[in-house]
């Protein structure tokens, strides 16, 4: 569910010192750490490694009760009264039903669900005499990116519900299933490369772990400041405990893993659980170099009880433990039916993937851990009365913390990494050396891992490089791979009010050097958050990067946005050229970079349509500028002078309605023109994955055809429509709708006042003249010169998770109807 946090959220996070992670922070109290530089060291033994990592945790727990003991003075604590919540028993809170440090094990976490050219040239998929086809938009032509569906033109390969099939697809009228094989888990995404399938999923490794003789440790953070009375008296429930709403500010969505929290304009994380002081992973020595050491194996007993008030997760196996992994299954597509080659499991959530050739590189966050500290002294069950006597107990919790962290093995930190070969499975070593961290308390909690596969030599380990820190968004071009993550600083004095400002931290990773290892080159910052990938663009070894600021100001806080050029100068990322200050108050919806401009949309009433020169990179400008009601949220170059968008359409007093593609002419950078609209008709009530999901959105420019999916809702009954929408896209002469390929007759008929919940369109790619659309029902195949009627249809049984979304009724299990008649006789192709 897409939520939205308010203004009084994030200040209540500023408050409790909730932010406090980053720019005015060191391993001493008092020392300040210039966030600004973003380079990352590379450990040079385990001893170093060690060493980097206890200077991080120093840092971060430091700032955390530098922030707590501020706030005393800041906010003006009652003196002498208990905490608020005490007299209703709240659970987590001092003087309360439970200790606050006695927090629940983790619980479950929800799984998320979740270019240019699209002509055949992007999945290495064969010989020339394949059909014609479309492909995975990406946003590099030839640097692929993992999706649930891929066709090569004879054949599609699509995740659906926990199975991979394989489905013959040419000639259009024999479509029908070839093979399909279970992969474990919840799949995610996939790479299809000649005849070898990469599948991402997630799954419960807790059998994994038993098998590799670990125990499976809970999800780490330590930022929190557990149920701490705050300004008001209002009482900061403990993520994942009972008391605490499952979208509590400040807590993590993928299992316990640290996130930066977002601006106010972005979605936040939500979920999460808080890890107990007793789960800290047992003793080992770490060698002075050489190889990481393993996390030791078991030696007590607890690692087979499911999560309190939790029910057991039935996995075989798992004796009720949820451990979360992500999983890679490799198979080999040599023999026909699809084969298990192998099998890779990883800490960490999957964030993104690429694939250049044969190389395969996988970025996952999270992951992270640590020893377990304690925010809230123990034995402090009312505020104290004095400043003296509040500073006093968190100074010898600052004490005790960093003799926790003093202590703590470098096992205690390492994530885990296992291979499973038939029955056995293994505990892959990693080296200390291939560990990289930034300066100590710079960055944001978490673990960024880049696990490295070559197709072309299965028989060897993937090659990690792991970062010290969280990253969420990953950009790829041919020569080097980025990740960015964001940065909280917190800048306090006794009295003031706690500011929250950010930057963006940028990686970048040599990919020519050593094809089967990126290789760090350098670090930077830029001020502001990135909106997703299509923020980052790489020419002629530069980096241009578009992002929003948040900027103080009077009366209230307001935005700024920009577009930076940064060059790899020695291990940093610097600043060479920017373009500052763009549409004031305003945020960026959307960038694309394309060749020597850059594109970017911002909104707050109108759009603005930036064209931004970017030939010069020590100099760039605002070459032109449009300003037309709506937005862009996704744009596509047809050609050099021409972007195709989907996005929202609106009204002069900023009001924003429906869905809208246009065309825009940019020829002449200074006089950006629109060529041509199209408003869907009652858009205000429709959406599509295409609006934030670049490779829902596939424009086949062979054939000058636009498919995207679209979900409708009835004004008045509330009923659900969804359709494989299908436009010819031309320069001179706009938009010609095709007309929609529905879906709805794969599923039975639905109740009234109810939809059927996961049944949307997904995807639509083209092989030859014809349109394949995919949902959970199955595929439909139709002729682009005949949508009424399709070609051929393939129901694909419905996965438990398609089912009745009904108000205030129990939802069901949608079950498959009888799929469309094919045309009695299907338009005849070239090999018929």
């Amino acid at each position: 569910m897409r939520t939205h946090r308010t203004h009084s959220s994030l200040w209540l996070l500023l408050a409790t010192g909730l932010l406090a992670v980053g720019c005015e922070t060191a391993s001493t109290p008092g020392e300040p750490v210039d966030s600004q530089r973003a380079a990352l060291h590379r450990a040079q033994s385990c001893d170093d490694l060690e060493a980097l990592l206890k200077q991080d945790a120093l840092a971060k727990m430091n700032a955390q009760i530098d922030a707590t003991i501020a706030s005393y003075s800041a906010y003006g604590y009652p003196r002498g009264a208990a905490v608020g919540g005490v007299d209703n028993g709240s659970v987590g809170v001092p003087g309360g039903a439970e200790d606050p440090t006695d927090t629940p094990a983790p619980v479950p976490p929800t799984a998320d669900d979740g270019g240019t050219s699209q002509e055949t040239s992007g999945e290495d998929s064969g010989s020339g005499a394949d059909p014609a086809h479309s492909e995975t938009n990406t946003q590099v032509a030839g640097v692929d990116e993992a999706d649930i569906i891929k066709t090569d033109g004879n054949n599609i390969y699509v995740l659906h519900g926990q199975s991979f099939y394989t489905l013959t697809a040419w000639p259009a009228s024999s479509l029908a299933v070839g093979s399909s094989l279970a992969i474990e888990g919840s799949p995610l995404e996939m790479f299809v490369a000649d005849d070898k399938v990469v599948v991402y999923s997630s799954v419960n490794g807790a059998a994994i772990y038993e098998q590799a003789g670990v125990t499976p440790r809970p999800g780490y953070y330590d930022y929190l400041l557990i149920d701490t009375m705050i300004g008001g008296g209002g009482v900061a429930p403990t993520p994942g405990a009972p008391s605490a709403p499952s979208g509590a500010p400040g807590t993590p969505d993928d299992g316990g893993d640290a996130k930066p929290l977002p601006p106010d304009n972005t979605e936040p994380p939500s979920g999460g659980d808080t890890p107990s002081e007793d789960d800290t992973p047992p003793d080992a020595e770490a060698p002075s170099g050489g190889e990481a050491p393993a996390p030791p194996p078991p030696d007590g007993d607890g690692a087979d009880e499911p999560p309190p008030d939790e029910p057991g997760i039935d996995v075989p196996g798992s004796g009720g433990v949820w451990a979360p992994l992500t999983k890679i299954t490799v198979l080999s597509l040599a023999g026909g039916a699809p084969s298990v080659v192998k099998e890779v499991y990883f800490e960490g959530g999957y964030s993104s993937a690429r694939r250049t050739g044969p190389n395969v590189r996988t970025v996952l966050t999270g992951g992270a851990h640590g020893p377990a500290l304690r925010y809230w002294p123990s034995g402090l069950t009312e505020y104290p009365e004095t400043a003296e006597a509040w500073t006093a107990a968190f100074e010898q919790l600052r004490t005790e913390n960093a003799a926790i962290i003093e202590d703590a093995p470098l096992s205690t930190w390492l994530p885990y990494r296992f291979e499973k070969q038939g029955e056995a499975v293994t505990l892959l070593d990693a080296s200390c050396s291939d560990f990289y961290v930034p300066d100590a308390g710079t960055t944001s909690y978490g673990l960024t891992q880049i696990e490295s596969l070559d197709l072309a030599d299965l028989a060897a380990a993937p090659e990690s490089t792991s970062i010290v820190g969280a990253t969420d968004t990953v950009y790829a071009s041919h020569d080097a791979l980025y990740v960015a993550a964001r940065s909280w600083q917190e800048q306090a004095a006794p009295g003031e009010m706690f500011v929250g400002t950010n930057l963006t931290h940028l990686h970048k990773f040599d990919l020519i050097s050593d094809p089967s290892q990126p290789g760090y080159v350098a670090s930077g910052s830029v001020p502001g958050h990135i909106i997703n990938q299509f923020s980052l663009d790489e020419h002629n070894g530069k980096l241009r990067v578009s992002t929003t600021s948040q900027v103080q100001a009077e009366p209230r806080w307001t935005t700024s946005n920009n577009v930076f050029v940064l060059e790899a100068q020695g291990t940093d990322l610097e600043k060479i050229g920017a373009v500052t200050d763009l549409a004031p108050g305003e945020t960026i919806q959307s960038t694309r970079f394309v060749g020597d401009r850059g594109y970017v949309v911002t909104f707050r009433r109108v759009d603005p349509l930036f064209v931004i020169d970017l030939a010069d990179p020590a100099s760039p400008s605002v070459a032109g500028e449009l300003k037309i009601p709506g937005f862009s949220e996704y744009m596509h170059p047809l050609d050099d002078g021409h972007l195709l968008t989907i996005g929202r359409d609106g009204e002069e007093d900023g009001t924003v309605t429906g869905l809208a593609l246009q065309i825009f002419d940019v020829t002449n950078a200074s006089a950006p023109a629109l060529l041509h609209k199209e408003a869907l008709d009652g858009a205000e009530y429709m959406h599509s994955e295409a609006e934030y999901n670049h490779k829902a959105f596939t424009y086949y420019g062979e054939l000058g055809v636009l498919a995207f999916p679209l979900v409708s809702f009835d004004g008045q009954t509330g009923a659900m429509s969804s359709t494989l929408e299908l436009f010819n896209v031309d320069v001179e002469d706009g938009f010609s709708r095709l007309g929609a390929v529905d879906h709805s007759g794969f599923f039975s008929s639905v109740p009234s006042g109810c939809t059927y919940g996961g049944a949307a369109v997904q995807r639509g790619l083209f092989i030859e003249d014809y349109v394949y659309s995919y949902s959970q029902g199955g595929v439909l195949v139709n002729a682009l010169d005949d949508l009424a009627t399709p070609v051929a249809s393939l129901p694909l049984p419905t996965p438990d998770s398609v089912g009745y979304a009904c108000a205030g009724v129990d939802g069901g299990v949608a079950e498959p109807a009888p799929a469309p008649e094919p045309a009695p006789e299907p338009a005849p192709t070239p090999e018929e």
